[in-house]
């Protein structure tokens, strides 16, 4: 991880949920100000009800293809796209975050799955709890 307290370079986790892109708006707007970097992190889960290597390739494919789109409409075409496998999300980052050091996770309140959790969801709680890099929660 950086030191002195400086945040040059930023990991957003993005699963193409409304407070994903609000999060990947405001890390670029951050990044800009610090003249730092930012990279994206995507904890693709795998797709339920494929049954052949074909089918889990062509759900794979569709879903990646949801999210660069979502990345573009939110403002993040052209920066760094780490795609890993992610049942669990907020592990995924972490792990990719200590292993490249990155200085600061930026995350949305509620991913695409917590939209009727009141509070912060799941993901966010789980990082801000148990790893050690700052995390901002939008």
């Amino acid at each position: 991880m950086g030191g002195g307290g400086s945040f040059r370079r930023l990991l957003v986790g993005y699963d193409g949920s409304h407070d994903a892109q609000r999060a990947l708006r405001a890390a670029t707007a951050l990044a800009r100000g610090l003249n730092g970097e930012v990279h994206v992190l995507v904890a693709l889960r795998r797709p339920a009800h494929t049954e052949t290597p074909a089918e889990l390739a062509r759900a794979v494919d569709a879903e990646k293809t949801r999210l660069t789109r979502g990345l573009a409409e939110a403002g993040g075409e052209g920066l760094p796209l780490h795609i890993v496998d992610g049942d669990d999300p907020a592990g995924a980052l972490a792990e990719h975050a200590e292993r490249h050091g990155f200085d600061l996770l930026v995350v949305g309140a509620h991913g695409s799955g917590s939209a009727t959790h009141r509070g912060v969801g799941h993901c966010p709680e789980a990082l801000v709890r148990h790893h050690p890099c700052p995390v901002v929660v939008v």
